[in-house]
């Protein structure tokens, strides 16, 4: 969001601000505008609906089985006006290796795959290794013709890679061009780089000193630099020194060995190793010099904490203040600045929202322009451009200033100096910094920077991460855009975030603690954060810094940066919301939902992975394919590469170990490498001719040992046996050695491996094993007698007669024959696996009323089906599991009885006198009435739910609605001590919801459907924080009350309000259709009842307010649209419905 609103005012500046909208889920301008800036869920929530609306609903079905009125379908019409994508020319999709991204990624893929084919898309990244694969993907699922476009020549800014320690700070690689992103690239590592070595390199690879054909081996310029080559070795050779006087220093025992052994020598190496890189981290401020005696800010500097952005900032300010001027000097800025009596503070806002106020620093109404968005509300546009402008004048900031300041206060141009001469900023830009913070300050009271930020600001220091403010952070990133902040401590969200580029990046971590623990940085991970630098137009060339750390050198760096980026794997996941909206693109139909599912990512490589197997499997013919051992080497590589996909699918009978995968990874290499083939044959060659002249020997030796007359007395000691003889025995046993160190050679060459896999290979009973059977018996056949003799039939493949082969075979390379080998396959991802799980969440959506079979077959997927009420609420919302999210507010529950089980076990557990209290003193209905008995105990329950409901308050609702879409925090209270801090309304409705998730549960498990789709969520934790703010509480008070970030509880906040506008704007359906007369069995969802509905809009209402509100400022209409209360019956009515 943070990016949209960015490119949002980017582009107004380039094309008109009445060109140009923006939807972002909080927001919604000009949606209709030539140029419209979106988050990519809410153009894959338009993609979903595209061909849906009013009309298409009732498509082939009567109206009256639908009941669906003019109300609704006017509301339904109103949702979809900007949903027709028809007139849609192009969509371009940032960032677009977002795809593989665990639980975002599946957005990503629903929006190629629901593109109108007339619609061109353009996918960006800059990370993308298998390219060429999503380009086949989209052009087989749009229809259009796919071009990979790759960047051409060199970076717009070039890179340089630095490894800084306490005392280096030194080029990484040897070759100081050298790395992604720099001017030589790779050196030509997997195609990366210049293929023109320079004359240096040229001379060493002429020498034999490159094994530039070998893509596994670094060329010699991305080697360490020889200053950290050097650096490391004295440091090796330092630590050598000192055990040794550890060792002469010890006493020795009787046979004058040294009482230490190897195994504590290696431990007291590794502990001297781990204390020389703990001392050569670099401090912060060393750091900074380095950067600034080198010209290399601005900087931002990667940490992977919050509270380590924080602290660095903190130590860099305080080191600037204690590095050279005496503390009398120092400005007193708690004195003059401090919380209660600061200078020119605004007037408060009631409850925290915006007002105005007559200061003489406020914006002339004239400057106000405004812009309305589709739901009316106006946005102050001019306001933030000027709060956050790139044209603020610092030396007209005296108009800015309130009464009071005067020329010994804080701001007097003797601090400003201090400032400029102990920080990194000019006195003007101290000055433009400290007037922006100012006048933030006093049109924010309530988040107003506390006076740490302050002093940090004016040194030109900033902290960038999550727990802050959205409002803190836009600031930042403005101060830092404009140059008026040098240094910005920032987590790794900033790398994959707004787009705020800079000279330097320094990443301080080149480990961060995952699944597994703390593991190296992915490969894609660091180079989005080196990519940050380099300014467009600003510099000629951008540097990335990577700083010592206590565990890890610049060998972990260079592993890193050379590493091969991972394959996008599909993430594509069924879900409720999808399922209900392709039943309603398909007119009630399965065909179109199954259609849509075929066409995920992970589909269409398992079916490419079955065609390219098909059209491999012609080598195994024996037809046309060269010689018989080229025909034996193209199906022994077949199977290799077969083996490896299972392998890494987890389907290898012969073991999936990452070990397993690396050994069939490198086989295949060769066998599909002409050149590396005839190298490991030769190595082999080599090793099998040095072993039969060592055996040769050895045999020579052992008949003149036998050879020798026999001793007279062979009982004699040894040293009685003549030297001669004595000498020979020893000759022997080193002939031996050699032997058998020639033996290991020969058994661990490549020849010998692959032999060993194709006889392993050849065991199993497939259809792979038989062909390499055959290939085998075939070239074996057509050898000449005399070689054939040496051969047995059917016997196995000894690595000698897979050499003969080798040689024998043409040099030219086979190259992959499955384009599989060559990436990693979707994680239990495909086609089949997606459409059950498809299936069971229809049958769990049929189970509960959300669609509803129109007409009968024996076959579900034949099946005619239409949405019912529950199920178009159910279609429009964005939560991860919205069927739980509906039944949890009453809108849904099992009409079909699945969960009868349930029942017995609860009957059960009644039968031996556990019997929950189920009394209810509030509910009027008579449960002895023959009508209340034949109504299912589900649908009991749900109106049980649905009256509790009407008994909250708005801010209640608040709290309770953030329960189901808040995940829990990693430190949180117990179940029990947040459920006792719940008011009794929420009690109540909360105990309705658990038996509502048992049911829910319950049948999800009955169809299989996967828990991390049918997640059902009650996370009472931030229930009381969003309960009082949603009640009006100011931002202070509930921020201590939470005891989380502000940008936490921001978050926290922003996605209750979020959930809460989703369900206030699903369609209107009017109290009538609910049937909610305790008599009447309802057989489909009647969807969101409309008293609960105007209860989420009211609490939206209270809880859209600054800070949680977004950034961009609005102010709401004075008079209330009431279009929509018409459509409602009056509250009385309402409540005579129900009764």
């Amino acid at each position: 969001k943070a990016l949209s609103n960015q490119k949002f005012g980017e582009m107004r500046q380039i094309f008109g601000g009445d060109k140009v909208g923006l939807s972002t889920g909080d927001i919604s301008i000009r949606r209709g505008a030539d140029v419209t800036i979106m988050t990519t869920e809410v153009y894959r929530n338009m993609a979903w609906r595209a061909k849906t609306g009013a009309a298409s609903l009732a498509n082939g079905i009567e109206q009256d089985d639908i009941q669906m009125d003019n109300s609704q379908l006017l509301e339904s019409a109103r949702l979809d006006e900007f949903a027709d994508l028809s007139s849609n020319s192009i969509v371009v999709l940032d960032e677009f290796h977002y795809m593989g991204q665990k639980g975002r990624g599946s957005t990503w893929e629903e929006s190629v795959i629901f593109t109108p084919q007339h619609t061109q898309i353009v996918g960006l990244s800059a990370t993308l290794p298998n390219a060429h694969r999503l380009a086949a993907w989209m052009e087989s699922v749009t229809g259009r013709k796919s071009i990979l476009v790759e960047a051409g020549g060199k970076r717009p800014v070039p890179l340089k890679y630095f490894f800084a320690s306490k005392r280096d700070f030194s080029p990484l690689f040897r070759d100081v061009a050298a790395g992604p992103g720099a001017d030589h690239g790779l050196l030509g590592l997997r195609g990366d780089g210049i293929t023109k070595t320079p004359k240096k390199l040229k001379d060493m690879k002429e020498k034999g000193k490159i094994t530039a054909d070998d893509n596994n081996v670094l060329p010699r310029g991305l080697e360490l630099h020889p200053t950290l080559q050097s650096s490391l070795e004295r440091r090796l050779a330092s630590i050598d020194r000192r055990i040794q006087k550890i060792v002469e220093r010890e006493s020795y025992d009787d046979y004058g060995g040294s009482f230490i052994s190897g195994r504590e020598k290696r431990r007291m190496k590794n502990n001297m190793l781990k204390a020389e890189l703990k001392k050569s981290v670099p401090s912060i401020f060393t750091l900074i010099r380095r950067l600034r005696d080198n010209d290399l800010l601005p900087a931002i500097f990667f940490i992977f904490s919050r509270k380590g952005c924080d602290n660095a900032a903190a130590i860099l300010c305080d080191s600037f203040k204690n590095a050279d001027e005496p503390k009398e000097k120092r400005p007193n800025i708690k004195k003059k600045y401090r919380k209660g009596k600061k200078i020119g503070r605004g007037k408060g806002r009631a409850r925290g929202r915006r007002t105005s106020n007559n200061n003489d620093w406020d914006l002339n109404e004239d400057e106000l322009a405004m812009v309305q968005d589709v739901d009316g509300r106006n946005f102050r546009a001019d306001l933030l451009d000027q709060l956050l402008s790139d044209d603020f004048d610092a030396s007209n900031s005296d108009r800015f200033k309130p009464t009071g300041v005067y020329d010994d206060s804080f701001l007097s141009d003797e601090n400003i100096q201090y400032y400029a001469d102990i920080g990194l900023l000019t006195f003007d830009e101290v000055k433009n910094v400290a007037f922006r913070v100012l006048k933030f300050n006093m049109e924010n009271e309530e988040i107003e920077f506390s006076n740490e930020t302050v002093e940090q600001m004016l040194c030109g220091i900033g902290s960038h991460h999550a727990g802050l403010l959205p409002a803190h952070k836009a600031f930042t990133e403005t101060l830092y855009r404009l140059e008026l902040m040098k240094v910005v401590f920032a987590t790794e969200t900033l790398a994959a975030g707004i787009n705020m580029p800079a000279r330097t990046t320094v990443i301080c971590s080149m480990a961060k603690r995952g699944d597994k623990g703390m593991e190296l940085l992915e490969t894609s991970n660091m180079l989005q954060m080196a990519g940050r630098a380099g300014r467009r137009g600003m510099d000629t060339q951008g540097a990335c810094v990577v700083a010592a750390t206590p565990f890890e050198g610049p060998e972990d760096a260079i592993t890193i940066l050379t590493n091969e980026i991972k394959p996008v794997i599909s993430q594509f996941t069924p879900s409720f919301a999808l399922a209900v909206n392709l039943v309603e693109r398909g007119s009630g139909k399965l065909d179109l939902a199954h259609s849509m599912v075929q066409k995920s990512f992970a589909a269409w490589e398992n079916r490419q992975a079955e065609e390219e197997m098909e059209s491999a499997m012609g080598v195994m013919d024996g037809s046309d394919n060269g010689s018989p051992e080229d025909q034996f080497l193209n199906v022994l590589q077949l199977a290799l590469e077969k083996e490896l996909i299972e392998a890494r699918a987890g389907t290898s009978p012969t073991g999936t170990s990452k070990g397993k995968i690396s050994k069939l990874a490198a086989l295949v290499d060769i066998l599909a490498d002409g050149k590396k083939l005839k190298k490991v044959s030769k190595r082999h060659s080599g090793c099998a001719q040095m072993l039969e002249l060592e055996e040769s020997t050895l045999k020579y030796l052992e008949r003149e040992l036998r050879d020798r007359p026999e001793d007279v007395d062979s009982g004699l000691p040894v040293d009685l046996i003549d030297d001669e003889k004595k000498e020979l025995l020893s000759e022997i046993k080193t002939q031996r050695h050699r032997v058998l160190k020639g033996e290991r050679e020969v058994n661990d060459s490549m020849i010998s491996v692959i032999a060993k896999v194709a006889n392993n290979r050849m065991k199993a009973d497939d259809e792979t094993a038989e062909a390499l059977k055959n290939t085998l018996a075939l070239v074996r056949e057509s050898l000449n007698s005399e070689e054939s003799s040496l051969l047995q039939e059917g016997g196995i493949l000894e690595p000698g007669e897979l050499n003969f082969y080798v040689k024998n075979c043409s040099k030219k390379n086979r190259g992959p024959m499955l384009a599989l080998t060559t990436s990693a396959p979707s994680e239990e991802n495909s086609e089949d696996e997606n459409w059950s799980q498809t299936l069971a969440i229809l049958n769990v959506l049929e189970s509960y009323g959300c669609i509803v079979k129109a007409s009968d077959s024996e076959n579900a997927e034949s099946s005619t089906y239409y949405v019912s009420s529950g199920g178009t609420h159910v279609g429009g919302l964005g939560m991860d599991n919205s069927l739980w999210t509906l039944a949890a507010l009453g809108g849904a529950f099992d009409v079909a009885y699945e969960s009868a089980e349930l029942d017995k076990f609860q009957d059960a557990l009644s039968f031996l006198g556990i019997e929950e209290d189920n009394n209810d003193e509030d509910d009027e209905i008579d449960e002895d009435s023959d009508d209340f008995v034949n109504i299912p105990k589900p649908q009991r329950e749900s109106e049980k739910l649905v009256r509790d409901l009407f008994e909250l308050s708005a801010s209640e609702m608040a709290g309770y609605v953030s329960a189901l879409v808040i995940d829990a925090p990693r430190q949180a209270d117990s179940a029990l001590a947040s459920f006792q801090k719940l008011t009794y309304n929420q009690q109540r409705v909360v105990q309705g919801a658990l038996l509502s998730m048992e049911r829910l549960n319950e049948v999800q498990r009955k169809f299989s459907l996967d828990e991390s789709i049918g997640k059902c969520q009650l996370e009472l934790n931030s229930c009381d924080v969003v309960t009082r703010w949603a009640a009006g509480d100011s931002w202070s008070d509930v921020l201590e009350m939470s005891g989380t970030a502000p940008g936490d509880l921001v978050r926290t906040l922003s996605r209750c309000l979020d959930a809460l506008k989703q369900l206030g704007n699903v369609p209107y359906i009017p109290a009538r259709g609910f049937d909610g007369d305790g008599v009447t069995v309802r057989t489909e969802a009647s969807g969101l009842h409309p008293r609960i509905r105007a209860l989420c809009r009211e609490a939206a209402a209270e809880m859209d307010r600054y800070p949680v509100k977004d950034i961009m400022p609005f102010e709401e209409d004075t008079e209330e649209d009431s279009s929509e209360e018409t459509e409602e019956e009056p509250e009385d009515a309402v409540d005579k419905e129900i009764a």
